[in-house]
């Protein structure tokens, strides 16, 4: 009478187990209609995301609005720039294809290139709101080919440093954040050139 009744513990075993496997993957199928057909979760180890470093980049960039080598181009000309009254600069457009240097020079080591759009967005300040993608374009550099994406306000006039957020990148700096202080290094009132110091901290894997 021994062995019947230990298939019979066996037997139940068994189906305690199936029961399980199948609860698990009921549990499973009704995730997956819970959530959006095109979403899956993924961990960082899947995505081949090692630990995550901090980089400090510093550089200039050269906001060149005038003359023959001019890399900034007003998209909608509101007239002579006048930061005097920068009601008159509002809701100006700038493109930029601005050359991104190690020193303040403009023949020093090229870094790469900042490139964007930025506007003026205030009636009462020359402030402007500035998307843009530093390139880096250095030969043999390990960055060639990375960028590091900033979106924000920038009161271009305000004494000291302003600070601006990272908010994506790709290359070396992909799944990127972090904060840019910017510096006017020089300006010119009549032309709106400008050199601006720029100091990056970014997040990145």
């Amino acid at each position: 009478m021994a062995k019947p009744k230990m298939l019979l513990k066996q037997y139940s075993l068994f189906s305690v187990l199936i029961t399980l496997f199948l609860f698990a993957i009921l549990l499973s199928e009704a995730r997956l209609m819970s959530s959006h057909p095109f979403s899956t979760e993924l961990s960082a180890k899947a995505m081949a995301l090692k630990n995550e470093k901090l980089t400090h980049l510093h550089f200039y960039y050269h906001n060149l609005l005038a003359g023959p080598n001019a890399t900034a181009l007003p998209l909608n000309p509101k007239g002579p720039l006048d930061y005097s009254h920068p009601a008159r600069l509002f809701g100006g457009l700038i493109m930029a294809d601005n050359p991104l240097t190690l020193d303040p020079e403009l023949d020093s080591t090229a870094v790469g290139r900042v490139q964007g759009l930025y506007g003026v967005a205030s009636r009462t300040d020359a402030a402007l709101v500035e998307l843009f993608n530093f390139v880096f374009t250095a030969h043999g550099g390990e960055y060639r080919g990375s960028t590091v994406t900033v979106l924000g306000r920038n009161p271009i006039l305000a004494a000291g440093t302003r600070e601006m957020p990272v908010v994506a990148g790709t290359g070396v700096f992909g799944f990127a954040r972090g904060k840019v202080h910017l510096k006017t290094h020089s300006f010119n009132e009549t032309t709106g050139n400008a050199v601006v110091e720029c100091d990056i901290y970014v997040f990145h894997y």
